[in-house]
């Protein structure tokens, strides 16, 4: 049988505390139905062998039926009705009685008022079974049959009945009867002894069975599936379902099963990003110092021999210390964004005020062979929320990789759009280089992400750039994305609220 399959008596939603109720109650209804019906089948049995005798005889059943018998007669007289009346119901009662052979007799004031039969034959009888039964109230059962005398009053009259039946007998208790009565008690006292403790003990073995079913299975299944959890099976589900608290539980450690994968999954993938991102710093680093490296074992051995190899050498030496200490300083900013330990002195800059500064990077861009348009589709005067030193380095960054990723074979172009919508200011920032291939760009403000091998070159960049172009956007409560095909360009977007007066 399947240790997961449970017994259905009890639904595994209800409650803990219910479930608790529900055996208790069990325990108690169980063993009461049991025994109440071994008292039945027991009663049963003694009543039929001690009726079993030819002749009607006297027991405990009966004595009660004649008690009742005599008790309604003597009501039926004492009632404030009238007469005739009283007559009628008395005769009732005599004639259910005279079905089994009992005879009634009532005096009133001396008087007969009821006979079921001629009153010498009665008295004659009666004297019989009891000498005394006229002087006193008697209840009198011999070996001639039963006798009951009475008196009674009304408020007008005194009643005497007389109840006899002759066919009810004293039972025999002979020495041999009575030891074979007794016997047959005591051993029917011990069966019954014995047969109610086997019913408690199966009642409780039953209810002991449903709890844990309905209750220590399921904790088992928990502690196993704790246990797998602890022991970095986080694969393992408990398949205990249920509304209850143990199902809550059950669902709650499921719960906390996926977090902690996904956790563990998100610290590998970050301890992997990690790995690569110094294994890429220490490549971006290793080029430029070996070059300053070489370059400086040349000056030391003498090899630059002119006064214009010296100053060659020196310049590339600038150049590749400039390169590291870029890296160095891009590295240091992004490693501060992530932290989070860089604040915005953020002041309201208005677009027109924006202008002048990229006619600087124009400035810039023409020493290395690009144009720049500029153009402004916005209608009304508007304004932005600005750290203007942040936000040149992320304008600076997208032109610096425009540059670094041009086509050889094409005058640099650089086209800056700027677009109002509603709420936002829209910067569009596209050339006309390499381009990036559409799977690559989801990637490309990934910290240290290069896209080809034409940008493994650590002199066309770090990979930290538009990194940090996204951490200084998404600062200021903007977007950036990109849009890009290879060999068409690479348009940058950076969607930036407008800022309003606070009312």
């Amino acid at each position: 049988m399947d240790k997961n399959k449970e017994i259905k008596v009890i639904p595994k939603n209800l409650k803990i505390n219910t479930r608790i109720v529900l055996n208790s109650i069990l325990a108690i209804i169980i063993p009461v139905i049991l025994i109440a019906l071994f008292t039945v089948v027991f009663f049963a049995s003694v009543s039929s062998q001690m009726n079993s005798a030819p002749s009607v005889s006297y027991n405990i059943l009966t004595q009660i039926q004649w008690n009742q018998i005599s008790a309604d007669i003597a009501n039926v007289l004492e009632m404030d009705i009238d007469t005739d009346e009283k007559l009628n119901r008395i005769k009732d009662i005599s004639s259910y009685m005279e079905k089994d052979g009992t005879l009634l007799y009532i005096r009133r004031n001396g008087s007969e008022f009821y006979s079921s039969a001629s009153d010498e034959n009665i008295y004659q009888k009666a004297f019989l079974i009891s000498p005394n039964h006229n002087k006193e109230d008697s209840y009198c059962l011999s070996e001639n049959g039963l006798l009951i005398s009475l008196t009674v009053f009304d408020k007008e009259a005194e009643y005497h009945f007389i109840i006899l039946n002759e066919n009810i007998a004293m039972p025999d208790f002979s020495d041999n009867e009575v030891k074979n009565v007794m016997g047959t008690f005591i051993n029917r006292a011990s069966i019954i002894i014995i047969v109610v403790v086997l019913i408690f003990i199966t009642a409780i073995v039953i209810v002991s069975l449903i709890t844990s079913k309905t209750i220590v299975t399921p904790i088992r299944q928990i502690s196993e599936g704790v246990n797998e959890i602890a022991n970095g099976n986080f694969e393992y589900e408990i398949q205990y379902k249920s509304t209850n608290e143990l199902g809550r539980l059950a669902e709650s450690f499921n719960d906390m099963r996926l977090r902690i994968k996904d956790s563990i999954e998100e610290q590998s993938r970050a301890d992997q990003k990690q790995k690569e991102m110094i294994a890429g710093i220490a490549h971006d680093l290793r080029t430029p110092l070996t070059s300053v490296k070489g370059y400086l074992e040349g000056l030391r051995d003498g090899i630059a021999d002119t006064p214009e190899k010296k100053n060659r050498y020196m310049d590339i030496i600038y150049s590749s210390t400039n390169d590291i200490e870029k890296m160095l300083d891009d590295l240091l900013t992004i490693s501060k964004l992530e932290l989070g330990s860089v604040t915005l002195n953020c002041e309201r800059v208005k677009i027109t005020d924006f202008l002048p500064f990229a006619e600087e990077v124009r400035a810039e861009l023409e020493k290395n062979d690009f144009d720049l348009e500029i153009i402004d589709k916005t209608k009304n005067p508007v304004a932005l929320n600005l750290d203007t030193d942040s936000f040149s380095r992320v304008i600076n960054n997208i032109v610096s990789n425009s540059i670094k990723y041009r086509n050889k074979d094409v005058r640099g172009k650089i086209e800056m759009t700027i677009l109002e919508y509603k709420n936002t200011i829209l910067f569009e920032i596209k050339d006309n280089g390499m381009g990036v291939a559409r799977q690559n760009l989801p990637r490309i403000f990934d910290t240290l992400y290069r896209t080809d091998r034409a940008r493994s070159n650590s002199r066309n960049g770090s990979g930290l750039g538009l990194s940090i172009c996204k951490q200084i956007v998404e600062m200021h409560g903007g977007l950036i994305w990109a849009q890009s095909d290879i060999g068409k360009g690479l348009s940058i977007f950076i969607s930036l609220p407008i800022y309003k007066e606070e009312e």
